[in-house]
């Protein structure tokens, strides 16, 4: 592609032909606000406040609209621009609402900043303003407020463009204009919660996050969505220990803006229906226990058992770090059987996001474990004696898979019924508890951030198997999340050259860690890894 030069107030900056003003401004340094403009959704330059002045116009253009030319010289800082800017943040704000006190987006609202940024002048409005609907439901997830809206189409685009369905549109004109349903039919698309994302006021608001905590006392970090074998790129935004929403989080390589909204609000399961603390049962009692006590139980029985009847089954929502303490473990204990379970499979998948793999993990456990029997085998297995213990790591596993077991420990992170069948119960941490990655079914590797701590007693996936192996007497070297992909690292190809750190914001392909690494298959994975005997 031709690469243009042009200059951004002074500045020379080299970008490829077709670049917009405002993307090339941005590449040299300079911000220009913006209010429809969105980088994943069309050009409408219908609101105007990206105008700048150019060396080759006579007038002001929009920024967002026009490509960059070459030799041209473009102002977006001057005394005329900002004038331009004030005036049109005053036709903009003439019939807003001052809402900002109680309005869920401040904080984060772009009308707000560039107010301050750019006007900072009294109203001069003399007449009643036009007021139009307030706490409008679009559905039982979205809550309109047509007062705030300043009618910049990105909602209306994205149903359009994104989700290729034409829920919303602009009723009427002037200062009357407001974004109204179809025939008064709710939104129902599987992404509509996106509009809220991408509102730059506060007119979408999300009805589960309204009035439920000021986005200046949360804290976030960059997370990854679990709920399917995509893995969105996500901001785990929490408060006081406790996670309050997700947000998409722009990822190119996986899913761009967008995030489906049961992803989104499947952060209320992190906190519910979870096990806090390590349980032993006697008998038919269940009773709460100390680390070390069921520990020992775990030991005692899994000590006493023929170690071919052995069997670990592991979850494919299980992190990489994970499955790479299983793997060590099989190398010590190299007559451990191994199968893998896991979610089962959805219905939902389209060509946006969704997938039917429910789980966020399985390209990862097949690069570092192989391929492995699933449930149906265990339950074959178990029946004809062959294994007798087991110890199932993360959810998925049917009880019916280990019914006749003499022996089963569940580490798991919320209650299932696999924890009625469990001899010894094990707490989990969630993703949101502790840092670990993720390799979605494009081969994409990504690193997710714990933001709260852990919940009761429970461990990380990979320090729970190391204490386990640990008593089993056998040390897996294993310190800390980090460390435990930098030894996965080291040990799988697939992985070579990666760390926490340089996997970045979006994270890299598999393969892709250094120059020595080839591309994995999962025929290597299958062969790196211990077979069952």
């Amino acid at each position: 592609m031709t690469d243009i030069t042009c200059k951004v107030n002074g500045k020379a900056v080299t970008v490829p032909k077709g670049t917009t003003v405002l993307e090339a401004t941005r590449k040299a340094g300079f911000d220009v606000p913006h209010f429809c403009y969105h980088p994943g959704l069309s050009k409408p330059a219908n609101c105007r406040m990206c105008l700048v002045d150019a060396s080759n116009s006579p007038k002001p253009i929009p920024s967002c609209y026009i490509d960059a030319a070459p030799d041209v010289e473009y102002t977006t800082e001057s005394e005329h621009v900002r004038e331009m800017r004030r005036a049109i943040l005053e036709f903009i704000l003439l019939n807003h609402p001052i809402d900002c006190p109680i309005c869920d987006q401040s904080g984060e609202c772009e009308l707000q900043d560039n107010y301050f940024d750019y006007s900072l002048q009294k109203s001069r409005l003399a007449t009643p303003k036009v007021h139009k609907p307030k706490a409008k439901p679009l559905s039982d997830k979205i809550m309109f407020d047509g007062e705030r809206c300043i009618v910049c189409t990105r909602c209306v685009r994205f149903t359009d463009e994104i989700v290729g369905k034409s829920e919303i549109g602009v009723a009427y004109r002037g200062e009357h204009s407001e974004i109204s349903l179809f025939n008064d039919q709710p939104l129902s698309n599987p992404y509509q919660m996106n509009i809220v994302d991408i509102c730059p006021v506060g007119a979408l608001t999300s009805q589960d996050f309204r009035f439920k905590c000021r986005v200046w006392f949360m804290k976030t970090v960059e997370s990854v969505c679990d709920q399917c074998a995509r893995g969105c790129s996500v901001h785990l935004d929490h408060h006081n220990g406790e996670v309050m929403r997700y947000r998409p989080r722009e990822n190119r390589q996986v899913n761009d803006w967008w995030m489906c909204d049961f992803g989104r609000m499947s952060y209320k399961g992190l906190h519910d229906n979870r096990v806090l603390a390590p349980v032993v049962r006697q008998g038919d009692k269940p009773a709460r226990a100390t680390w070390a006590e069921a520990i020992a139980a775990a030991q005692g029985a899994l000590g006493a058992a023929a170690p071919d009847k052995i069997a670990v089954v592991v979850s494919a929502t299980l992190d990489c770090e994970a499955l790479y303490a299983v793997r060590q473990l099989r190398a010590a204990l190299p007559k451990l059987r191994a199968f893998a379970t896991g979610r089962p499979d959805g219905h939902d998948q389209d060509d946006i996001l969704l997938r039917n793999d429910k789980n966020p993990n399985r390209r990862g456990l097949t690069e570092i474990l192989g391929e492995l029997p699933g449930a149906d085998a265990l339950a074959a297995e178990v029946k004809a004696g062959r294994v007798t213990h087991v110890v199932a790591l993360g959810e998925g596993l049917p009880v019916k898979a280990v019914s006749g077991a003499r022996f089963v420990a569940a580490a798991v992170s919320h209650v299932e019924p696999i924890v009625e069948a469990a001899q010894v119960v094990l707490p989990l941490q969630s993703h949101a508890e502790h840092d670990g990655t993720f390799v979605n079914f494009e081969g994409h590797v990504q690193r997710f951030q714990g933001g709260i701590p852990g919940l009761g007693e429970a461990l990380a996936g990979w320090s729970v198997v190391a204490r386990l192996a640990k008593a089993l007497g056998h040390d897996l070297g294993l310190s800390s999340d980090g460390g435990a992909f930098k030894a996965l690292a080291r040990d799988v190809a697939a992985f070579a050259g990666m760390t926490h750190v340089n996997l970045g914001a979006t994270g890299r392909p598999l393969g892709s860690g250094g120059p020595e690494t080839t591309t994995p298959t999962a025929s290597t994975a299958q062969a790196a890894a211990p077979a069952n005997p």
